[in-house]
């Protein structure tokens, strides 16, 4: 003789439960929302919003730190040869007054 499983009153609530806990995945999947169309709209057209409102990427971010970068090591580089040309600059006066007292 074949016994059928009887499902019982725990088995039905498990069941139920777990069917409770899919819900709010299965009503989001099917249910359209703003979010689900705007976030559909900015995938599509995400690069004309950029070039339209001027947005800076990271990818210009990274293009102005290693310009600063660069700007930065010109600057320290100038303000070195500064130095020397103020050196040579008062070595030069100091020669235009000896001939000047020369004279």
């Amino acid at each position: 003789m074949e016994e059928t499983a009887v499902p019982t009153k725990t088995s039905r609530a498990t069941r139920f439960k777990e069917s409770l806990v899919s819900l709010p995945h299965s009503i989001d999947e099917q249910l359209p929302t703003m979010d689900k169309s705007l976030d559909r709209y900015f995938d599509a057209h995400m690069s004309a919003i950029i070039s339209e409102w001027r947005l800076i990427t990271t990818h210009t971010l990274d293009e102005l730190d290693d310009r600063l970068d660069r700007v930065a090591t010109e600057i320290r580089n100038l303000e070195k040869g500064r130095s020397e040309i103020e050196k040579r600059v008062a070595a030069l006066d100091a020669g235009i007054r000896e001939l000047e007292v020369g004279r």
